[in-house]
């Protein structure tokens, strides 16, 4: 009983985020489906797609239907960026399919993190929403103008009238060129055509170059100085972030995204975690020269650029295994710089900051 497109167009101009829901074992995008989106259009920066109840398919068919959806997607979403889409199973049933289990995490948090940041750039997109009103104000007073050209003094002006209404598209094709307008500017077509049958063209109003300057002035320099004071104000706020329901003790204990995984295995264990693979590490410490029980810097560098990671990530596994900072490593900091290369080819992360489990034994006294 009313236009649930045009509700959705009304909270989509008032919301931070909008996430469209797809489940991967019926991936189809209905007709209504389809409008609901179209009418989100300009709101593409809000938008997240949400792939559910991925745990129901293998993992080849995962595949399929994620590419199935990114090229439905892109024939109704007109952006130049890739929309995101998480992967995941969003309930607290057991995994049907537990192979992707890693990757359903890795996308729930990642989901979790855009959410809960929310807070943090709500100025920013008021401050973009202010943008968005402005370049329409500026297109409305082109379209405005241009109708009011158009119209006879004297005679003919209704069938004028529907001419310049049924012909719309190409005034706005006009103004687009003349103005360098982007097609994103421009208000929906046939909303526009229909708000304008019961408007007295005659009495619309010219175009106001004074205005129109000032609107210009406000996009091209008002709103960059906004945009300074914004960065500055967010900066000196507290962290602002979503909490509750889902968000609350995902991030603890041995439960928590990533735990013993990664730099983070050998947490709990009483035993050095890199010592399981220091023999074989040393073999090639020994074969490097060491002097006083250390190698230089430049042959580590040798053995190191083997594993064909970049100097940026090789430099910080150096700062991480370099402990006591004196450009050497010993044969406990050179297993622990190939055991963070492990981890790193591996493909995890590696923390800013050396975890206290995988400090050498023989250095735990120091950094105390």
């Amino acid at each position: 009983g009313y236009d649930f497109a045009a509700v959705l167009e009304w909270f989509a101009e008032r919301v931070d985020r909008i996430i469209l829901l797809f489940d991967a074992h019926k991936l189809d995008i209905s007709d209504e489906f389809s409008e609901v989106i179209k009418a989100l259009k300009n709101h593409e920066d809000k938008m997240r797609v949400v792939l559910n109840k991925a745990d129901q398919i293998e993992t080849q068919q995962l595949m399929r239907v994620y590419g199935a959806l990114m090229w439905s997607l892109g024939k109704i979403v007109n952006t130049p960026e890739v929309i995101r889409v998480y992967i995941g199973s969003f309930w607290s049933h057991p995994l049907l399919i537990p192979d992707n289990r890693k990757l359903f995490e890795a996308e729930e948090q990642d989901l979790f993190r855009d959410i809960q940041s929310l807070p943090r750039n709500a100025a920013l997109r008021k401050l973009n929403d202010l943008i968005k009103r402005a370049r329409l104000a500026k297109v409305h007073a082109y379209i405005i103008s241009s109708l009011k050209k158009e119209m006879p003094s004297m005679f003919g002006k209704d069938n004028k009238k529907k001419e310049l209404v049924n012909n719309l598209g190409d005034i706005y094709a006009r103004i687009e060129r003349e103005h360098q307008i982007s097609p994103g500017d421009f208000p929906n077509l046939r909303k526009m055509q229909d708000q304008l049958q019961a408007q007295d063209f005659s009495k619309f109003q010219p175009l106001k170059s004074k205005l129109l300057e000032t609107v210009e002035d406000m996009l091209a320099n008002d709103i960059a100085q906004l945009m300074v004071l914004v960065r500055q104000e967010e900066s000196q706020r507290p962290t602002q972030m979503v909490k509750g329901g889902a968000f609350e003790g995902t991030l603890h204990g041995p439960f928590g995204h990533g735990y013993g995984e990664g730099a983070g295995e050998g947490i709990d264990d009483a035993e050095w975690v890199v010592a399981r693979d220091k023999p074989m590490y040393d073999e090639i410490f020994y074969t490097l020269s060491p002097v006083d029980g250390k190698i230089t810097g430049a042959n580590a560098k040798k053995e190191m650029v083997r594993s064909k990671l970049p100097n940026t990530v090789l430099g910080k596994i150096w700062k991480l295994a370099d402990i006591d900072k004196d450009g050497m490593l010993d044969d406990e900091e050179f297993a622990l710089a190939n055991h963070l290369i492990k981890v790193k080819l591996e493909g995890h992360e590696l923390p800013n900051e050396l975890p206290s489990h995988l400090l050498p034994p023989s250095k735990r006294k120091i950094t105390e």
